[in-house]
């Protein structure tokens, strides 16, 4: 007999004994399921049945690995991942470790989240777990534990709903008669944000969605940006609340709109923040980055603002364009077939400062490129990484795509490079393959179509043209002549009087401190759709990030004005994964039909020019008419232009067939390949050992 079986049996029903007594004593109840762990463990030994003993060790060691999970899963270590994505997609950003280190106020999430709804979605099933470890980790990291996470689950009719519709979180429609609600409120003292929706389909944007919040919140004065525009962007957009882009803008920094006459309204601006008397120029000290978004049809006075406000050391970023989609929008056509009258000018450039540094604008022609366009539109470009060349620029940090539309492209003027003593860097850049056509080809379905063959059949460049550059450095002046306004008035006709005389500061003819000038060859890319989307949920909805071309520009934004911490976060975006391997066959196909069509399309046009040679001659001469051998020519003319018709014809369907052959070939050895190794290695291992067997 085993001489512990007491003890075990004594063990084993004190362990009962307080597991019973914990629904009783309050105090007991936190070590309910430790006693009832301990009296399994104990009764465990004291079977002298190996059958019975290995039964309750068998029990006892999944309920020591249940209660191991439980118990880490509510620590710090239990919120810890490996991150084994390429881009560590998943693992926080520094600039997110500093926010949380730095943050000096207490600041309460209250993450709403229905758990038990019959029939929610399976990918919002999925993402909950994932938001639930983010904002645990997050809590563990800040500072001084001034982060208070509260987990709330709202079910219907209760006052936790009310309190999740009270801070304007979303209610999702699960099923006709089921709601959930999975979103939070973030706020430090005065200040709250909310997050109504946590979208799965914005999985990347999960850290910067929160941490840009509590960045929000915790922030008492938000960096000053100026803005210049032609546009409207305050309102309309497809939300009809002003560019989603401009929303972002206008909650993350204090937003100066400078209208297309920047010095114009700095009174008001220097007014409102109370910096004292406005000055006739803008200074970098007290904004220190201007966008500027499609400045068309700029005068020299606006101009030649910016141009002395980067000789003063300011960053200015200037989104240009050759035909702008949302400008065309802002006009009305009159007549029906014709160009849309009045609106904003679709082209923009600045033309005193591109003279200056030496920078060709391709004006009003479209930069089509064949290794980023769209096979739905090619005037639409998806760039990756292949096209920014600049690997370590904090402005990229973690881009992975932007989306451009009807772009143009940037380079130096009578063969010389960019920039006139200033350093000049190529951020994002285009492939050889590229080509300038006419915007309004673009704007039908049949040009689009025949594009691709013109594509096809052209020939590389030697060069490649910028979509962004950027120049830094001691700028000189595109002004050697000094303000515009100053010279206009002292072209005045003499003995004019002047009625005021205005107090003009000296214009600079060198830079007295670092300028930086960002060059982006489209306006568009920040429009509603190009770079955020609005998805709506019942009578409201959230915020979509659908490229990179909004945390790209926030970037260099985030970097001027000195706030670095949220750029590598917002700059998770979702990946557009080009097939490079498909779209050089498809250009090698696309090249070699070209050619032939090109042919027989010049076949076809001789053959019509000779016919209507032969039908001039018929009309001035009715002998002709009779002659047989005329008719008989025209005849022989008229068979070639339907013989050159046919394989034209021929040709695009022979293209087609080849590149539906290419897709489906690749599409079958995707599926085929891992099965076939499989099976080999099976196969190799089958006969290996039966070998072993055999020798023995």
């Amino acid at each position: 007999m085993n001489p512990l079986k007491p003890i075990l049996i004594g063990l084993t029903g004190i362990g009962f004994l307080f597991f019973g007594l914990s629904f009783g004593i309050e105090g007991l109840e936190p070590y309910r399921w430790h006693c009832l762990l301990f009296a399994i463990v104990a009764l465990s030994f004291v079977s002298n049945s190996r059958l019975v003993r290995a039964a309750f060790g068998v029990s006892a060691l999944t309920a020591i690995v249940f209660f191991a999970t439980q118990f880490i899963s509510k620590t710090s270590i239990g919120s810890k991942n490996i991150d084994l994505t390429e881009d560590n997609r998943y693992t926080l950003t520094d600039g997110t470790r500093a926010i949380l280190s730095e943050l000096s106020e207490p600041v309460t999430i209250n993450y709403y989240v229905t758990r038990d709804v019959d029939g929610t979605p399976a990918h919002f099933k999925r993402h909950i777990p994932r938001v639930d470890s983010f904002l645990r980790e997050i809590e563990s990291l800040a500072k001084d534990d001034l982060i208070t996470l509260n987990f709330v689950d709202p079910e219907p009719n209760t006052d936790e709903e009310d309190a999740a519709l009270l801070d304007q979180v979303q209610q999702i429609d699960v099923t006709q008669d089921d709601k959930m609600i999975f979103g939070a409120s973030i706020s430090s003292l005065e200040k709250k944000t909310v997050i109504p929706v946590f979208d799965p389909d914005q999985e990347t944007q999960l850290e910067f969605q929160v941490v840009s919040a509590i960045a929000e919140v915790t922030t008492r004065n938000a960096p000053v940006v100026g803005l210049m525009s032609a546009h409207n962007l305050a309102s309309g957009g497809q939300s009809n609340r002003g560019w989603l882009f401009h929303q972002i803008l206008d909650r993350s920094y204090d937003l100066i709109n400078l209208g297309m006459m920047p010095t114009a309204s700095l009174g008001d601006a220097y007014e409102d923040h109370k910096w004292g008397d406005a000055p006739d120029y803008l200074d970098p000290e007290k904004i220190p980055l201007v966008l500027v978004i499609h400045p068309a049809a700029i005068t020299p006075e606006a101009e030649y603002a910016l141009d002395q406000y980067i000789l003063r050391g300011g960053t200015v970023i200037a989104c240009v364009d050759p035909m702008s989609m949302v400008a065309q929008q802002s006009g009305r056509s009159q007549i029906p077939g014709m160009p849309p009258q009045g609106g904003t000018p679709p082209s923009s450039t600045l033309p005193n400062i591109f003279k200056k540094h030496n920078i060709e604008f391709s004006g009003s022609q479209i930069m089509i490129d064949r290794a980023y366009a769209t096979q739905q539109n090619p005037g639409v470009l998806l760039l990756n990484k292949e096209a920014m060349p600049v690997k370590d620029d904090i402005s990229l940090s973690s881009i992975q795509n932007l989306a451009f539309l009807f772009t143009g492209g940037f380079s130096g003027a009578n063969g010389k490079p960019i920039g006139t003593g200033v350093e000049t860097t190529r951020l994002v850049e285009s492939s050889y393959q590229y080509t300038f056509v006419d915007g309004q080809s673009l704007t039908t379905r049949e040009g689009a179509q025949q594009l691709r063959f013109a594509l096809g059949s052209r020939r590389e460049d030697d060069k490649k043209q910028a979509f962004v550059t950027h120049l830094s450095g001691t700028f000189e002046t595109a002004f050697p002549e000094g303000d515009p306004l100053a010279k206009a008035e002292d072209d005045k006709e003499e003995g004019e009087e002047k009625k005021e005389e205005i107090a003009r500061t000296a214009a600079l003819s060198t830079g007295t401190a670092r300028g930086n000038l960002y060059l982006i060859a489209d306006s568009d890319f920040l429009y509603d759709g190009m770079a955020y989307q609005f998805q709506r949920f019942g009578n409201s909805g959230f915020m979509q990030t659908v490229s990179g071309n909004g945390p790209f520009v926030l970037n260099i934004i985030d970097q001027a004005v000195g706030s670095k911490y949220l750029i590598g976060a917002r700059a998770r975006t979702p990946v557009y994964r080009t097939f490079t391997v498909l779209k050089d066959k498809e250009a090698e196909f696309e090249k070699a039909r070209g050619d032939e069509i090109e042919k027989l399309k010049a076949k076809r046009d001789n053959a019509n020019q000779e016919i209507q040679k032969i039908v001039s001659q018929m009309s001035q001469n009715s002998n002709a008419q009779m002659n047989d051998q005329i008719r008989a020519e025209k005849a022989k003319y008229e068979k070639e232009i339907v013989g050159a018709n046919k394989d034209i014809r021929f040709q695009q369907k022979s293209y087609q067939s080849e590149i539906d052959s290419l897709k489906a070939g690749i599409f079958w050895k995707s599926i085929l390949y891992v099965p076939i190794a499989v099976i080999l290695i099976g196969l190799s291992v089958f006969f290996w050992r039966k070998s072993q067997t055999n020798a023995r």
